[in-house]
């Protein structure tokens, strides 16, 4: 497997030749796949706008795979999200022989995934609420789906604990008994944006539940005329085969199917024409409308962006040409435009399934020129303004889902805890750290100590590959000086530091920097005690050869012995004055490197050294023995380690490995609720999805069809229970106000009048009694009583 811009460098005929040794690699090992992921990163469309590079890397692979004729067991696979922006030449036979499309899931698709990331939760969601949801979660993917169930999990967690947000202590909670609801869905929903939607424009969307009662009939109407043009992708499959098998050719099922949704204004086309592609989602849709053609980024022209549309809807047959308002379309479009369309209509083979879908606010008959070309009169479907059934059915849904959330809302709210229960606190354990923890401290101070060993050891082999300093090198021997360590009481050189750094006898650089000033010092008491000891030695032999007084022959010749010993191993005064200086260079030098050091890593091993050393596992757990560094070699350069440069483990902040690591982000759990409770009430579209609630369940028992009465007292009067004979009166009165008031309206208006009916009822908080249903039907009796409300929409 190879990425597709891998073999890309900024060395000009560099790509070319990895693409080569790729190929000559796999034919050695074959039978091979040569895999490129993302190839439109490789070989991309040439053109003028792209650089030669690319032209040069496109060419290159060309050849490479008309050579591979007679390959045999090489296959080569390439995958990419851009299909237009591969060059054109890759997709021919020889080259990339066939193309496997592999669309966003459809229905079916998305039921089995959401049932795939939910078969393993404890009450899992039913069937019916996943067939729901993957009908409604239209141009999601797998991994939004997946996004989609966490999300849903994380809304139902927060709501049933809400304490683990507000607080950083550990709590024992059961994570079984959090049951996943259909609005926690919604609610998850309205945060998720698919990605299909991010890149591109989805054309096809379900019919909302406010206008689903309007346009039903119209959506039936469309599809049985669809089923009729357009057969389905099996049946037509089985029939081609049948025919193929007995009369040697296909027989033609379809003939030209196009269809245009016309209608005014209200009509509801901007509702339509989307619900069909949605019940079409199966088929791959191509989009003609004007924003799609001027933002082809493949195309300089529009009359391009048409031809290359109509291509990529030959290539993956059965699909769909989709031109919304195709009456823009017609008038803006000039002359030459308009003539590509036509042509290639009439190029395309009058059985090929392809379907020409559109719509128009405006009749053929208004348009300049030949519409009816694109689009004959019986392929014209008429929509006309919701009838009185359809207004009708559409203030049913209405007053039932105002209902409907106003009894959810009320037994959300007395279900609701007023004060949130104490959980169980998980017991602490005083017992020190934890194995997790003491393993990660003692690993990250053993790599300290390590990477400061490494740093030194560069320090001493620099130091012993410098030639100025090889007075220093090693101990001095007894031959060069006998009475050295008499004179030197602590004796110490490079080779000694060197043993000490491979030993680990230094866990601070301070003392690695005190043995190297022990070699200056000694340098110096050297000369200085031999210095002072030369009139004195000169004295004794002259008494001794002279006089022969106060010392013996044996003393004056164990001073000249010490005499000629100074001489052979510091000189005279210029030469130990010149060793003197060496060391001083050579303490200069240690200085100079060990500053190149990370400051971090010097500061972390002073806290070991403060703390006693490096921590240890107990014999218990056990920890794996620290490997050896191996030195493999050395340079007078200065290394990677001493110019700062980190090694394969970051060290640089070692108190990162004992911060302690937050819960979860501290949100306010009454905020979150807050949040909860207004998206599912301010959301018209789902409040028909709640027609599983019982109605009757907060309402008293009536015995023998009598109503009984109960006194209490708001507002200095007494209300009355009323019987669901009388709510369903009032309700077709206050439906038949509604439907008479609204005889001219479109579908635009109905869904103004629907928002405002919502808003108002929540904002006027009608459903505070203990049953909301009176009080709601008041509220829409005097609504549809105002002309004010209706003469503003």
């Amino acid at each position: 497997m190879r990425k597709g811009a891998d073999v890309l460098s900024k060395w000009v005929g560099e790509a070319e030749r990895q693409l080569k040794l790729l190929f000559e690699e796999a034919q050695r090992n074959q039978p091979s796949i040569i895999f490129f992921d993302e190839i439109d990163g490789l070989a991309p469309v040439r053109s003028s706008k792209q650089e030669q590079i690319h032209n040069s890397i496109v060419s290159t692979l060309l050849a490479l795979m008309d050579g591979l004729d007679s390959r045999g067991q090489v296959v080569l696979i390439g995958a990419t999200n851009r299909i237009d922006a591969i060059d054109g030449a890759l997709r021919r036979p020889g080259r990339f022989d066939r193309e496997f499309n592999f669309p966003l899931p459809g229905c079916e698709a998305r039921a089995e995934i959401l049932d795939i990331h939910t078969r393993k939760w404890k009450q899992p969601p039913s069937k019916e609420l996943k067939m729901e949801l993957a009908a409604s979660c239209v141009g999601y993917c797998g991994a939004d789906l997946k996004a989609l169930c966490t999300e849903a999990a994380i809304h139902a967690f927060r709501e049933k604990y809400p304490q683990v947000y507000t607080s950083d202590d550990k709590y024992l909670i059961d994570v079984d008994s959090v049951k996943v609801e259909k609005y926690h869905f919604i609610e998850a929903m309205s945060t998720i944006t698919p990605a299909s939607q991010r890149g591109s424009i989805v054309h096809s969307r379900p019919l909302s539940l406010v206008v689903a009662p309007c346009l039903q009939r119209h959506l039936q109407k469309s599809m049985n005329h669809i089923s009729d043009i357009f057969p389905p992708l099996t049946v037509s499959s089985e029939l081609t085969k049948l025919s193929i098998l007995s009369y040697g050719s296909a027989i033609p099922l379809v003939y030209r199917p196009r269809l245009l949704l016309c209608g005014g204004d209200g009509s509801g086309l901007d509702h339509l024409g989307p619900a069909i592609l949605h019940e079409l989602e199966k088929f791959p849709v191509h989009s003609l409308g004007l924003p799609s053609l001027l933002s082809d980024p493949s195309a300089k022209t529009s009359e391009e962006a048409v031809v290359h549309i109509f291509s990529e809807a030959r290539r993956t047959t059965p699909s769909i040409l989709y031109i919304p308002q195709f009456n823009l379309w017609w008038d803006n479009a000039y002359e030459q435009l308009r003539a590509v369309l036509l042509t290639l209509l009439e190029e395309l083979p009058s059985d090929l399934p392809i379907l020409l879908l559109g719509t128009s606010s405006s009749s053929l008959a208004e348009l300049d020129g030949n519409p009816y070309s694109v689009f004959p009169q019986r392929s014209v479907y008429q929509l006309d303004k919701p009838s009185i059934e359809d207004r009708s059915l559409f203030f049913d849904g209405l007053i039932e889902a105002a209902l409907s959330v106003l009894l959810e809302a009320m037994t959300k709210k007395s279900k609701e805890p007023k004060s949130l229960p104490e959980l169980p606190k998980v017991p602490k354990v005083a017992s020190g750290p934890k194995v997790s923890e003491l393993k990660a401290k003692v690993e990250a101070e053993q790599h300290a100590i390590r990477r400061l060993r490494m740093c030194l050891r560069d320090v001493c082999n620099r130091i012993l590959y410098d030639k100025r300093f090889s007075a220093f090198h090693y101990p001095v021997t007894d031959e060069d000086a006998p009475n050295y360590r008499s004179i030197i009481q602590n004796p110490m050189d490079v080779a000694t530091l060197l043993q000490r750094v491979d030993s680990g006898q230094y866990l601070t650089c301070s003392a690695f920097v005190q043995d190297v000033d022990l070699i200056v010092t000694n340098a110096k008491v050297d000369h200085v005690t031999c210095h002072s000891l030369r009139p004195t030695m000169a004295n004794a032999c002259q008494k001794a050869t002279v006089t022969n007084r106060g010392f013996t022959p044996i003393l004056a010749t164990e001073h000249c012995m010490e005499r000629e010993t100074y001489r052979a191993y510091n000189g005279d005064d210029y030469n130990g004055a010149r060793i003197v200086s060496r060391a001083c260079e050579l303490r200069d030098a240690v200085h100079g490197m060990l500053s190149q050091m990370d400051p971090a890593l010097v500061a972390y091993c002073d806290k070991i050294a403060a703390q006693g050393g490096p921590a240890h596992m107990p014999d218990d757990l056990g920890l794996p023995p620290a490997v050896p560094v191996v030195q493999l070699g050395t340079s007078t350069r200065a290394s990677a380690r001493l110019r700062n440069v980190q090694p394969e483990a970051d060290l640089q902040s070692y108190e990162a490995l004992k911060r302690p690591k937050k819960n979860a982000d501290t949100a306010p759990a009454a905020e979150d609720k807050s949040q909860a409770s207004d998206s599912v009430q301010m959301k018209p579209s789902q409040t028909l999805e709640v027609k599983e609630i019982n109605c009757e369940r907060d309402e008293p028992t009536l015995g023998d069809g009598k109503q009984q009465e109960t006194s209490t007292e708001a507002n200095g009067s007494q209300d009355t229970i009323m019987s669901d004979g009388e709510i369903s009166t009032q309700a077709e009165s206050v439906k038949k106000v509604l439907v008479e008031r609204t005889g001219n309206y479109g579908i635009p208006e109905l869904e103004r009048l629907y928002s405002r009916i919502m808003k108002g009822i929540f904002e006027s908080r009608v459903g505070d009694d203990d049953d909301p249903k009176p009080s709601v039907l008041e509220f829409l009796l005097k609504f549809a009583e105002d002309d004010a409300n209706f003469s503003s929409l």
